[in-house]
């Protein structure tokens, strides 16, 4: 998990440049300090889906953006999960009907 969390804190730290925003910009715009976006950065401080969507709303940006779907992830038992990349293309959708609606 700690690979996952390195390349969705890279993604994180690609879309801040993109902007040219330091840490702290993007943690006062988010409610983070700017140790919480390095530490999200680099993959020491593992990101729960609500602090993903956060991202993904202010950059402008699909979810799958950041969650990577080419890597492969792991259940608990071991065995791979097919069709990631489906489920995080589904959830985008989900989300977009999601926001029309409100």
């Amino acid at each position: 998990m700690q690979e996952i969390g390195k390349v969705i804190g890279g993604k994180v730290r690609e879309a801040r440049e993109e902007r040219k925003l330091t840490q702290k910009d993007l943690g006062d715009i988010l409610g983070y300090s700017a140790m919480g976006i390095s530490h999200f950065e680099n993959g020491v401080r593992e990101m729960k889906i609500s602090d993903i969507q956060k991202l993904s709303d202010f950059f402008g940006k699909p979810l799958s953006y950041f969650l990577s779907p080419g890597l492969v992830m792991f259940r608990a038992d071991g065995k791979h999960e097919a069709g990631v990349s489906e489920s995080l293309n589904a959830f985008d959708k989900f989300l977009i009907q999601r926001r029309k609606k409100q």
